[in-house]
């Protein structure tokens, strides 16, 4: 399970990486993506870059106090992939429950109407 700080890192190096080859990504870069709230330094993002590492979710070819040669791996792709689908079942589970819900209601508009109207005939 990843932190948010790792988790945010990783989010960046997926958008940078899109085609999933290796690129350059200068630390004053990742800094600068990175959320303020988490205050990161180079120390930082080399800590979090070897964590991801070291849990195959990137792979680093090369690295230096100015940059970071990295491509996303299958595994630190497919964290986000299962949370796009998630929060696609999410909306669609929504709009069947709406959808039940009016159906309800329309049954219930229905059942008092054709009450009204039999109460009219007798």
């Amino acid at each position: 399970m990843l932190d948010k700080r790792c988790e945010e890192l990783l989010r960046i190096v997926n958008k940078e990486c899109q085609e999933g080859s290796y690129k350059v990504l200068e630390v004053d870069d990742l800094i600068r993506l990175m959320p303020k709230k988490f205050k990161v330094d180079y120390e930082t993002i080399a800590q979090l870059m070897s964590y991801l590492k070291a849990g195959e979710y990137v792979s680093v070819k090369y690295f230096d106090k100015e940059v970071f040669c990295v491509s996303p791996l299958p595994r630190g792709r497919r964290i986000f992939e299962v949370e796009i689908e998630e929060k696609k079942n999410k909306k669609k589970s929504k709009i069947k429950g709406l959808l039940l819900l009016t159906l309800y209601l329309l049954l219930i508009f229905g059942v008092c109407l054709g009450a009204s109207y039999i109460s009219r005939i007798i």
